[in-house]
Formats: structure tokens, C-alpha cells, sequence
């Protein structure tokens, strides 16, 4: 669920590049530059500074805030984890679909004007070039062999609309998330539910809800999707999930009648935390409040957008968009910027209570809060200079690095934690985008002073950041479907060929693109020394006499170890990745950690319609692909990607057809969100990895109805996605 991503002028830059200024009077120092892949890096660093807030995590702030509830607990779902219950709309036939807010319409409708004022003057944007005849680096030829990895089915639409739980019926997009440690291998999805494979990828669970893990029906409380989940070797091992909470019960219809529509604190996140190393609980749940400062801007109406986390030796990292559903935030903008939590890590695992007998807040439960909001961008404040600025130029979608294993985290400095973001703060607007040729790099540092009591040294956790400049990319999609939507390879499309069911005004409905995402990070891993991030970009590929745009993506590696001994990170490499002739979505990486070999691998969904040649056959229904690179390739080896699940039919969801967020925009289709790769300790050199696919052929004619579990149980009338989840050894 995820639209965040605010807006970046293109400051377009030759091999000799300016740098810039980042936060005002800040200390600056600069590294040297160094090119990669025929592109230089400069950068600008600033920090470190002391955070937003560092204290009681029952507060969040000095006075007057309540951020963190609990532990309470919850059984463990072990007993019940092999019978899926179906839902009443299952039981009924009835679906009723829902498109994942992200944010709102109704802030989206606010923003969109201020934001209009700045479209005509948009540069023209700048779309990578890559060679593809002779084949260079960055783009890569498509082999249909697994390449050595292993798949099976993950979960689908059938899956998530038949949970008891789910009282919508079909949702889309599918946020999926995989976590792997202590034998078990485990998946998570919208709206809120996980499955658990062995090592071997053996089902060892039916679908198990979030609201059951972190006891939300007891509370008359609901899922809000954007799971996300992480293996802690930590303490003797320990699972993380998080999702987003609405203080809205299912019957009542879950979040979409509470938190996502704008209901006054009604958004929390939901934490749960395992108190064994069994994925199946029991569990200490916390809740965190997303309306906790009542002097936020836009409170108490704000949504904690597209969650994601990570973990250091110290800290439990989350980071979330703040969006005001009502408007009304920073500079009476419609977004508030990324918001970065460090929690003592310790506290979580052993359960300890965020306040005391007495209600006061536990002096050994601390929390440290960046709100990058009232940061400086380069191109000027969240709270704008004027409305047509407010909520538009805000750090975003500042996501937290995942370390490999428990080798892998990074000690200096009284122990760090990372985060990577991207800078197109166009698109999220519907505006033209203007791409972007920056990432920046954040670093907690002092997080192991978070364990103090009393956090008597909280002065020594800092926040700091580092800006890149050098390897251009330029965002696919963005909020309003505008851009380059990936094509789909013809086929049957039975919902579409009825698609007045879902709105849409015309009978039947052509078939739709594909989602590549906006151009922001969805996950980072960390292992070898080295933070790896992709994020999608359109990507011009030359032929010997022709050249096509397709969806691609863009990747960065940045060492750890130049901060480790000067507080300022290097790029290692940066490059593409694009399929010949194909498109690309939603790409994500892993790499190795402790005694691995040095390899990581990028997966992504693979699709296309073959280009004007009709190349491949016609193309690739929706399918899981990876390719295989290191720290030092240019772009992957081999310039190879390998399909380990080939899709069998096209995309067929109701968003294909109907217009988001509201009629008299064009439909907005939505895929996955995200993929996941990670790293599994204990010496099988496996990266295991997921994404989304279309995992059956679609039924036509009579075998094709509009309810749930149609066409013999392999799909639903309104969508008919599904994921995979795969291993290799790199």
C-alpha cells in the first residue's frame, strides 16, 4: 500500500558534478568522486545531529504524547495454523473489492491542486540509455531456465479474500514480505496474514491472520495491510511482524471504515514479537500510536504509510510516511515527510512493559524519533514556501536496511543502524516527473545507548545523512496511472471482458498494464559490508537500429565500512538492470551475509508484451525472475536473468478497469507494491526470495464467475494474483 513519494527538481549534471547543499548550516564535508559504470558520484554529507526526540517510548516526546502501548499477549497459533477458516463472503459468494489506500483520495484531493502549480514547469525528464545490440551493460537477455532456484506457490487472492478476517472480499495490491531464520521460512501479505514454509519451502501452515498474532478481534480492532516481518537471531531468536492497525472492527468494515477513512486515532502500528524463536508464536503485541503528539500537524487524522522495518544489535528500526488524511500538515500540506523510530531492541524481545505499576513510562524502554518532516531537502522544506510547496518537497520513503544475519550489523560508533531513500519528489502529485539523479544514505549512530536506564546517555544517539549525486533514473508510474505502465503479453482476461462489474464505463475493457511503482526503494539489504537498493526507472534500450523504452531498474551498493572509520559512505557500484524487449517491476535485492561467498542476487516481476518486434513469443505473462550480480559487476553477471515461476495469464484484476481513486482518472492498476529477498544463516548460501505472479491460467465462459475461489478454487471474480516464494545459491 504505498503511494508516498513527494517531488525533486532535476539538477541535470554532467561527469564533473555540483554538489548540494542539503540541510542549512549543517556541518558539510565531501567525498571524492569516483565513476562507476561511466557515471561519477559526487556527494554532500551532513551530521551527525541530534534527533527529534530520545526518551521513554511510552511518550515520544517531552510532554503531552503517548507513542507505545503494551506488551500485551497472544497464544500461539500453532494448534490452528493448519485449517484455513473461510470468510462470510466466501461462504456467500459476495466479494466487495478494495484498492489499498495510499494515502487517501480525499488527501490526495487536497494536494493535488497546490501541487498542479508546479507541473508546466517540470524539465523535460532524462531516461537512462543502455545498449542492447551488442549487449552492454544493464541490459540483459532472458533465459526461461530456473537458473538453479527452487519455487513454489505462495499465497493469492483466494487466500487473503477467504480469511475470516478479511470482511472486504478482494484487495489489491498484494504487499508481500518473506523473513527466514531457525528453520522456517515465512511469508506475509494483505491484508494481514502470513504462511510458513520449512528451509525446503514445505508448507507448514494454512494462512494465519495478523489480527489472530497480534490479538486485534478480541480488541473490535482490524488489519490494515502493509505487513512486513524479520528473523532477530537476537536473545535466542525472535520473529517481527508489523502492520498497519485501525481501532475499526472487521464487521464494521476493518480499516476502510476506520483508519483509511480518516477516523480521529484511529492508525496504529501493530508490533508483534515473538517470544520464542517459533514463527507461531506466542507473542508480545505493541501498539504504536500514529496520532501520538497531538501538536503534529494534521493530527489526529494521520496515517502511517508503507511501513517498513529493520534491526541492529541494539535497535528495532521502523520507519513510516506520515500522511494527514485531512490535510492540514506541515505548511497545511497533505504530507508530513518520513518518520524514523529506533526502539530498544532488547526491551521488545524480553517483553518488558512500556510503563510502570504506576502509569509512569518505564525508564528501561527508550525510544529515539527523527522526524525527517522539519529536515531540509535540496530543494527546500516540507512545510513549503508556499501552499504550492507545502507536504511536496519531504524526505520519503526513507526505508530501514535489513542486515543478512546477526554478523552483519554494523558496531561502530556505539552501534549504527541504515536507511536508504531516493529523491524524485515528483510524481507522487500526478505531475510530470523530472527524474532524479540522487540517493541519499541515513545512519543512526549511539544506538546501543538506548539500553541505559533512565536513557542517562541518550545524548549519544545521533542522525545523520549523505546525499549521492551521479547515476540518473526516472520514475515509471506514479499516483494518477500516469507514465509508462507496463505492457501485459495477450490473453484471456475474463474480468475485463465484463468489467462494467467493477465500475469501469465501457464494455469489455482492453487489457491493462502493469505497476511498475513509483521511482522510491521498497527494501534494502545489508551484508558484505555494503547496503544494496534498487528502485524501478524507465530505461531507453538501443538496437542496431532501433530503441525501445521499458521498465528497468536502477541499483546502488554502498560501502559501510569508509563510514565505519570516516562517518562518510562511498559507492561501491551502481548500474541497471533491464530485460531486452521486456519490462521490469518492483525490484529488490539480497546479499550474502556471514560466510557467504560475496554474491547477491536482484529479483523482480518479469513481463511484457515482446516490444513493436513482438519479441519472446509475445512477451511474458507476469512471472518471478532474478538475475545474479556482486558487489563489482557491472549490472548482472552474465547480463543474464532467469525466470524460476513463468506466469500463466495476464494480470486480471478490478484495478485494471477502474478508475483510482476516483471516476475521471485513469485506472490506476495495482501490483504487488513490493518484492523481498533475504539472506538465511547457517551455511546453505541460500537467498530466498519472493514476488508477485500470476500463478494460474484464466478460465473463460461459464467456468468464470464474480465470486470467491472461482474458476475450480484457482482465483477470485476481481483479482487473480498470486506470489511465489523461491531459493537459490547465488
Amino acid at each position: 500500500m504505498r503511494k508516498s513519494i513527494v517531488r525533486k527538481r532535476l539538477v541535470l549534471l554532467s561527469l564533473s558534478v555540483v554538489l548540494v547543499g542539503v540541510l542549512g548550516g549543517a556541518p558539510v564535508a565531501t567525498g571524492s568522486a569516483k565513476t562507476v559504470q561511466a557515471h561519477a558520484a559526487s556527494t554532500t554529507s551532513f551530521g551527525p545531529s541530534s534527533p527529534t526526540f530520545v526518551g521513554p517510548a511510552a511518550t515520544g516526546c517531552k510532554r503531552g504524547c503517548s507513542l507505545l502501548r503494551g506488551p500485551f499477549t497472544t497464544s500461539s497459533t500453532a494448534s490452528s495454523s493448519t485449517n484455513a477458516t473461510a470468510s462470510p463472503n466466501a461462504a456467500s459468494g459476495l466479494s466487495g473489492p478494495h484498492a489499498m489506500p495510499g494515502p487517501t483520495a480525499a488527501s490526495l484531493r487536497a494536494a493535488s491542486p497546490r501541487a498542479a502549480a508546479r507541473a508546466d514547469a517540470a524539465p523535460t525528464p532524462i531516461i537512462p540509455t543502455v545498449r542492447c545490440q551488442p549487449l552492454g551493460a544493464g541490459c540483459d537477455s532472458i533465459s526461461t531456465s530456473a537458473g538453479g532456484a527452487t519455487g513454489v506457490k505462495g499465497l493469492n487472492a483466494v487466500d487473503s479474500a477467504s480469511l475470516a478476517t478479511n470482511p472486504n472480499g478482494d484487495i489489491e495490491p498484494a504487499d508481500q514480505g518473506l523473513c527466514a531464520g531457525n528453520g522456517d521460512v515465512v511469508e506475509t501479505n494483505n491484508i494481514g496474514e502470513i504462511m510458513v514454509f520449512n528451509t525446503a519451502l514445505k508448507r507448514q501452515s494454512a494462512p494465519i491472520s495478523l489480527d489472530t498474532i497480534m490479538g486485534l478481534t478480541s480488541r473490535a480492532w482490524s488489519s490494515g495491510g502493509d505487513p512486513s516481518c524479520e528473523f532477530d537471531s537476537s536473545n535466542g531468536g525472535h520473529w517481527f511482524f508489523t502492520e498497519i492497525v485501525s481501532a475499526s472492527a472487521e464487521a464494521s468494515g476493518g480499516a476502510f471504515s476506520g483508519c483509511f477513512s480518516a477516523v480521529a486515532n484511529s492508525c496504529y502500528e501493530g508490533i508483534a514479537v515473538s517470544q520464542g524463536s517459533s514463527p507461531f508464536g506466542p507473542y508480545y503485541v505493541y501498539y504504536l500510536n500514529a496520532n501520538y503528539n497531538p501538536k503534529e500537524p494534521g493530527s489526529p487524522s494521520l496515517l502511517n504509510d508503507f511501513a517498513k522495518i529493520g534491526v541492529t544489535r541494539d535497535a528495532f528500526l521502523v520507519f513510516y510516511d506520515e500522511f494527514p488524511l485531512l490535510g492540514g500538515g506541515f505548511g497545511g500540506g497533505a504530507f508530513n515527510g518520513a518518520q524514523e523510530f529506533a526502539f530498544d531492541k532488547n526491551a521488545l524481545e524480553h517483553g518488558r512493559r512500556v510503563t510502570l505499576a504506576d502509569g509512569g513510562p518505564n525508564p528501561k524502554f527508550n525510544v529515539a524519533i527523527e522526524n525527517m518532516g522539519r529536515l531540509r531537502t535540496p530543494d527546500g522544506t516540507c512545510a513549503g514556501t508556499s501552499p504550492a510547496t507545502a507536504g511536496i518537497d519531504c524526505w520519503s520513503a526513507v526505508i530501514p536496511a535489513q542486515p543478512a544475519d546477526g554478523g552483519q550489523y554494523d558496531n561502530h560508533y556505539g552501534g549504527s543502524g541504515f536507511m536508504v531513500s531516493a529523491l524524485d519528489f515528483e510524481t507522487f502529485f500526478g505531475n510530470p516527473s523530472a527524474g532524479s539523479n540522487q540517493v541519499a544514505v541515513w545512519d543512526w549512530t549511539g544506538l546501543g545507548n538506548l539500553n541505559g536506564s533512565g536513557c542517562g546517555s541518550c545524548s549519544g544517539v545521533n542522525f545523520g545523512g549523505q546525499v549521492f549525486t551521479g547515476q540518473p533514473y526516472y520514475g515509471p508510474e506514479n499516483i494518477f496511472g500516469v507514465g509508462n505502465l507496463s505492457p501485459q503479453k495477450s490473453g484471456p482476461i475474463p474480468l475485463g471482458d465484463e468489467c462494467t462489474a467493477v465500475g469501469a464505463p465501457s464494455q469489455p475493457c482492453p487489457e491493462g498494464g502493469i505497476n511498475p511503482n513509483a521511482d522510491n526503494m521498497t527494501q534494502v539489504s545489508q551484508g558484505q559490508g555494503q547496503l544494496w537498493s534498487a528502485l524501478p526507472t524507465e530505461v531507453n534500450q538501443t538496437f542496431a537500429s532501433s530503441s525501445e523504452i521499458h521498465n528497468g531498474a536502477a541499483y546502488w551498493v554502498v560501502d559501510t565500512g569508509s563510514f565505519d572509520k570516516t562517518r562518510l559512505f562511498t559507492i561501491t557500484n551502481q548500474g541497471y538492470v533491464s530485460a531486452a524487449h521486456e519490462d521490469l517491476e518492483f525490484p529488490a535485492m539480497a546479499a550474502e551475509g556471514t560466510g557467504g561467498n560475496g554474491k547477491a542476487i536482484m529479483d523482480f516481476t518479469l513481463n511484457g508484451n515482446g516490444g513493436p518486434t513482438g519479441a519472446d513469443n509475445g512477451g511474458f505473462y507476469p512471472s518471478t525472475a532474478y538475475g545474479r550480480l556482486t558487489a563489482t559487476s557491472l549490472g548482472l553477471t552474465g547480463s543474464v536473468i532467469n525466470v524460476a515461476d513463468l506466469g500463466q495469464s495476464p494480470q486480471d484484476g478490478f484495478t485494471e478497469y477502474q478508475p483510482f481513486p476516483a471516476p475521471g482518472n485513469p485506472p490506476r492498476p495495482r501490483w504487488g507494491d513490493y518484492s523481498w529477498g533475504i539472506y538465511l544463516p547457517g551455511g546453505s548460501d541460500r537467498l530466498y526470495f519472493a514476488t508477485n505472479y500470476i500463478q494460474f491460467p484464466n478460465c473463460t465462459g461459464s467456468a468464470f464467475t464474480l465470486t470467491i475461489g472461482t474458476c475450480g478454487g484457482t482465483r477470485d471474480g476481481f483479482a487473480n494474483w498470486g506470489t511465489s516464494v523461491n531459493y537459490v545459491v547465488p
